[in-house]
């Protein structure tokens, strides 16, 4: 008897080649080489890990670029090493802790980098407890893409029904407050456009914003119509870019990496890495233009467009590449695309979460960090305007019920006080009214600033009050609890500038 050698196995024609390797980058899989759910999984982390360090840096160049330095130090080993788990895996801890120091007044991006984080945390330790079961398949980065792909993908589809929902209300379609007016004045204002929106022009913004956020929500949430909810986000929000919006468009987009097949990114390895190292560049040149632009201190360039149009377009020619070479890649896949996957359930808890903050204006609680931003929405007992009426009644808490109105603070800072933040609200012209919980929120903050005094005068219940010192006054200056001074906070309720303006 003869023995022969085993004959070598065909190559897989259609399997996608392995593109060139990134430093830091795994050797074709940590498991069997050259598998195309492996390949594909480490390409997927790679766009979604460079788009959260760009977003999480963009969120400072449109104010203050120089307090990026710490995030770009801490995003750096993701875009020097975008498939190393470890670097991921910091980068999300970060996400986590800076989304949490910037509540109670986080942007809404901020927030939900925040909800993401957290579901990225919990995956994980799902993923790592399981991995010693019979029936698991797939190496650990792979699980954990899946893993964290609905609890993340959930918590973003909850952000756009909110923000749709808080819409409808009266002062949104009046074109005479409608934040759709005053987004779109910011956008031509910001970009030297010297014209006046009609009122034609505002309504029809208003309604458009709602039907399409509302066409995004539905599309992204049915898997045979999300491609064309992808397409029509991405449309969207860089459309609204130019209104200083590139901060959230860039998180949305980092999500919506996570809504698109892992087979799609499998068919991108091969020719992603030139297109991925110029957006970088444009990236870095973003960057160092807003932080020249914020030394120069002047709005008006040497080169005609003014310094946000130049900044703006620094952005796009860092994200459209990517997004263009996505697009085209997911609408070139026919196959069906993966629904949601409820299983394990406590993974849920990311997007109940996301729920229940959205919800919290209409229990009573805080009006700021709740998707609510820009959209005109009052749910203030006697002024709430949404356009379902019942939503006005009783709420659950008494805490927007509890007001006082403001006519004068003045406050006198001490030789050793740092920076002293000041809410949305003091920037409103008097008499200014906010939930008196509020009020003690934001006297605790300046307390903690090392202001030496504040001089408040304050209307609560009809009844005009004086008080020399609020720091140490018992009634406005009486310290919250933690989770009070924390986790809650509102915006104006009116002001000498109108009940319903648009407010951030």
């Amino acid at each position: 008897m003869t023995s022969t050698a085993p004959l070598p196995a065909p190559q897989d024609s259609h399997q996608p080649p392995v593109g060139p390797q990134e430093p830091g980058e795994l050797s074709p899989v940590d498991g069997i080489p050259g598998d195309p759910g492996e390949l594909g999984a480490r390409e997927q982390l790679r766009w979604f890990s460079t788009l959260w360090v760009m977003a999480a840096a963009v969120h400072f160049t449109d104010s203050n670029p120089l307090s990026v330095l710490p995030v770009l130090a801490l995003g750096l080993p993701v875009l020097l090493f975008p498939t190393s788990m470890p670097a991921f895996g910091l980068f999300v801890a970060v996400a986590a802790v800076t989304g949490a120091m910037s509540l109670p007044t986080a942007a809404n991006h901020k927030v939900l980098s925040l909800l993401v984080a957290l579901a990225f945390a919990a995956a994980a330790l799902f993923v790592w407890v399981t991995r010693n079961r019979p029936d698991t398949r797939g190496t650990f980065l792979a699980r954990w893409l899946e893993a964290a792909r609905t609890p993340a993908g959930l918590t973003l589809l909850v952000v756009y029904l909110f923000t749709v929902f808080d819409k409808l209300n009266t002062a949104f379609f009046d074109p005479a407050t409608s934040c759709a007016g005053r987004l779109l004045d910011q956008m031509l204002d910001y970009n030297g456009i010297a014209v006046e929106p009609s009122a034609l022009l505002v309504r029809t913004a208003a309604i458009g914003t709602v039907l399409v956020e509302t066409t995004i929500l539905v599309c992204l949430a049915v898997p045979r119509l999300r491609r064309w909810g992808l397409l029509l986000g991405i449309g969207f929000h860089l459309v609204l870019a130019p209104a200083s919006f590139w901060d959230f468009a860039t998180m949305v987009f980092t999500l919506y990496v996570l809504f698109v097949p892992t087979r799609v990114f499998a068919g991108l390895a091969s020719r992603s890495a030139g297109i991925r190292r110029f957006a970088l560049a444009a990236f870095a040149l973003h960057m160092i233009l807003a932080i020249t632009v914020s030394l120069a201190g002047t709005e008006s360039s040497p080169f005609g467009p003014r310094w946000h149009t130049l900044i703006v377009l620094t952005w796009y020619i860092a994200v459209l590449p990517l997004l263009v070479q996505l697009v085209r890649a997911f609408l070139a896949d026919r196959e069906p695309w993966p629904g949601w996957r409820i299983r394990p359930v406590f993974l849920l808890l990311v997007p109940l979460l996301a729920f229940v903050n959205g919800s919290a204006p209409y229990l009573g609680l805080k009006t700021v960090s709740s998707y609510s931003m820009f959209s005109n929405l009052h749910t203030e007992p006697g002024v709430a305007n949404h356009l379902l009426v019942g939503l006005a009644g009783p709420r659950l808490f008494p805490y927007q019920a509890d007001t006082v109105t403001v006519t004068k603070v003045d406050i006198r800072r001490g030789g050793g006080s740092g920076s002293v933040s000041l809410p949305a609200w003091t920037e409103e012209n008097p008499p200014t009214t906010v939930p008196s919980l509020e009020l003690r929120r934001v006297v605790g903050n300046w307390r903690e600033a090392g202001v030496a005094n504040i001089r408040l005068d304050y209307l609560r219940g009809g009844v005009p009050h004086s008080v020399a010192n609020a720091l140490t006054d018992p009634v406005v200056g009486a310290p919250l609890p933690w989770w009070q001074q924390h986790l809650m906070s509102f915006r104006a309720i009116s002001s000498g500038d109108g009940p319903d303006i648009c407010r951030w």
